[in-house]
């Protein structure tokens, strides 16, 4: 042998099998994003925290985005059977979930104001008393009182009102222990 022989690389790769598996690779990841673009955007309810908020996405957990039209409200950590219900579900468009919390909402107010009805009756009477004693300081001249004489009117206005808040829940199809079905 002669020192002019040219000596070849030997790669422990096999080359073909190399572009074979990067063709294969690269289809399995179109094919991936065609389904994953496929796969209808859902609308569904979430309870972080005690706060209902409303999320759109594909997968959920995966590219779970928060609706910007609606703001996350306080719902309490109890998941009663009917919200439990509504965080199940899925909706194809937003106004149907928003349709779907209505007889929810309703039936939660519904009960709340009914569950508030005793400690409000007591209050009732002890802030009307404040809120006249904050007037009689306001008008003789103390300043500073707007905003509890603001607060405490509107208040008093609300349980004035609490009947009639009631009657809108029923109006709604809502009795105590029967919320409309959602679907």
């Amino acid at each position: 042998m002669s020192h002019h022989d040219v000596s070849y690389r030997v790669s422990g790769i096999n080359r073909e099998l190399l572009k074979k598996l990067g063709i294969l690779g690269s289809i399995v990841v179109i094919v991936a994003v065609v389904v994953f673009l496929a796969i209808p955007t859902r609308y569904y309810f979430c309870l972080k925290n005690g706060y209902l908020g409303l999320y759109v996405g594909r997968i959920g957990w995966f590219d779970a985005l928060k609706d910007k039209g609606f703001k996350p409200v306080y719902f309490g950590k109890e998941k009663d059977p009917q919200l439990q219900e509504l965080l199940s579900q899925r909706f194809k468009t937003r106004e149907e979930a928003l349709q779907a919390l209505v007889p929810i909402a309703l039936h939660r107010i519904h009960r709340h104001i009914g569950a508030l009805y005793e400690v409000e009756k007591s209050l009732y009477e002890q802030y009307q008393i404040l809120l006249g004693e904050y007037l009689a300081a306001h008008q003789a001249g103390i300043k500073g009182f707007e905003l509890p004489i603001e607060a405490l009117q509107s208040w008093l206005d609300m349980y004035k009102e609490r009947d009639n808040f009631r009657k809108l829940c029923e109006q709604g199809g809502v009795k105590v222990g029967t919320p409309k079905s959602s679907n």
